[in-house]
């Protein structure tokens, strides 16, 4: 009986070692996406500010996220640090909050965002509700992966088919009594990187009253950048060519 004693210890002892190492492996498989020294820029595309004084409560623009928010406006994210381990996944960063103006200037406020390593270990279903924007601007990545092991209290709903999204659907009064006044629909698209990159709000007969997306080169920049890349890259191949002759010659 003690040696099949002593091999029933030894094989739980083993499963139990194989599943902390699972469950480690489990939680580390996911990271931030970004790194100190990462800038990302939001533009607001269209801001109804009318519609959006109207369906929320008193103040929406006032703080938080959406501070001093208006169609033009950009606002910057540099990270600070980025975090993660076995029990989360952190980013600090700096934010410059909507503005017009070309030089950024001092930063408004630093912030940090923090997340359990394993989605699954939230024991909560999880809503964004303090988040005005109603969804975060940044998750862990692999995104879809992240999305899809949340609990999510019902207003959300993944979509990983072609691009992680993460689809909103809350109806009047369902945040607090007043707030909104209307039903409401987001659609947040996400990048490899895990931050927001499109962000719609909707209301009756799909409306928009809100559209920011993540600020990229202007269009007129990049053909600039590929012609000195191609002229950088001939004149390098002209001065090799150069340098050859010359050895032949000499």
């Amino acid at each position: 009986m003690k040696p099949k004693l002593s091999l029933i210890c030894l094989l739980l002892i083993i499963l139990l070692s194989l599943t902390t190492i699972i469950s480690m492996v489990n939680a580390n498989k996911f990271s931030t996406g970004v790194r100190k020294g990462d800038k990302l820029v939001w533009k607001c595309n269209v801001c109804k500010r009318s519609e959006m004084d109207a369906i929320f409560v008193t103040g929406w623009d006032e703080s938080g996220i959406f501070e001093n928010l208006s169609k033009g406006n950009k606002m910057k994210w540099e990270i600070i640090k980025s975090e993660v381990n076995e029990t989360h996944i952190k980013i600090e960063f700096s934010i410059w909050m909507w503005t017009n103006e070309v030089d950024w200037g001092i930063i408004d406020s630093n912030s940090t965002i923090v997340y359990l390593s394993n989605p699954k270990d939230y024991s909560e279903a999880l809503n964004f509700s303090n988040y005005k924007s109603l969804v975060p601007f940044w998750f862990p990545t692999p995104v879809g992966e992240y999305m899809g092991g949340l609990n999510l209290y019902k207003w959300y709903d993944v979509d990983n088919r072609v691009l992680p999204t993460l689809n909103v659907e809350i109806s009047k009064n369902e945040i607090s009594p007043g707030n909104p006044t209307k039903n409401i629909k987001i659609i947040a698209i996400y990048n490899d990187n895990g931050a927001l990159n499109t962000y719609k709000l909707y209301i009756k007969d799909n409306v928009v009253i809100l559209d920011i997306s993540l600020d990229y080169l202007p269009w007129y920049v990049i053909p600039t950048l590929i012609t000195l890349s191609v002229i950088l890259s001939l004149g390098v191949i002209f001065y090799i060519i150069r340098k050859r002759k010359m050895k032949i010659n000499s």
